[in-house]
């Protein structure tokens, strides 16, 4: 019988076996770690450099379809905002892991942003690509995740509007309306923490 084999048919690790001894176990995952990043980063490298020498038709990004179509905007529409409604639009963008879109903006003239903070108006996000109307929530111990508070000169404010089953993406162009006030073709922000 071979001294390396056992009853079981076992071979016992020591510093004479192919696996290096109990300091060398290491060295074998190690080993097919590095070979597999070296691996991948060949691939990125050579799609990459395809990807340089296509013209702009051939390439998959130019070709394929934007995610919404972009709203014609006025180029003064933020002046107007300000001059009507006493605020300025800063974004939408995803929060809460994509499940709550944040609107936020600042008040620049308190006296014309009142209508926005009045607690009987109801805030309606809506989805430009299906039409989806989104409403903030209220949670019985918390209220309507809005401000309702007199504004202040100067301040920025915010409030969340529920987003089920992640349907607003970033990319995605919605409204947003408080009553009178409406403000059309934002584009959604990705959620700078993610």
């Amino acid at each position: 019988m071979d001294r390396q084999s056992t009853r079981s048919g076992a071979r016992p690790v020591g510093p004479g076996s192919r696996g290096g001894g109990r300091a060398g176990w290491w060295k074998r995952p190690l080993a097919g770690l590095l070979a597999g990043g070296l691996a991948v980063t060949a691939v990125l490298l050579t799609v990459g450099d395809a990807r340089a020498h296509e013209g702009p038709d051939q390439s998959p990004i130019a070709s394929a379809a934007p995610d919404s179509p972009a709203p014609a905007r006025h180029p003064r529409e933020k002046t107007f905002l300000k001059r009507q409604w006493g605020v300025e639009v800063m974004f939408v963008r995803q929060t809460a892991a994509g499940y709550m879109l944040e609107f936020r903006y600042r008040v620049v003239d308190a006296e014309k942003a009142k209508p926005l903070f009045e607690r009987r108006t109801k805030p309606v996000l809506t989805h430009a690509e299906t039409g989806a109307k989104l409403v903030v929530p209220t949670p019985a111990k918390t209220g309507a995740l809005r401000n309702s508070n007199p504004p202040i000169e100067g301040n920025t404010y915010w409030m969340f509007f529920a987003n089920p089953g992640k349907m607003v993406q970033p990319g995605n162009h919605v409204s947003v309306e408080i009553g009178d006030f409406r403000v059309d073709g934002l584009v959604v922000q990705s959620d700078s923490g993610n």
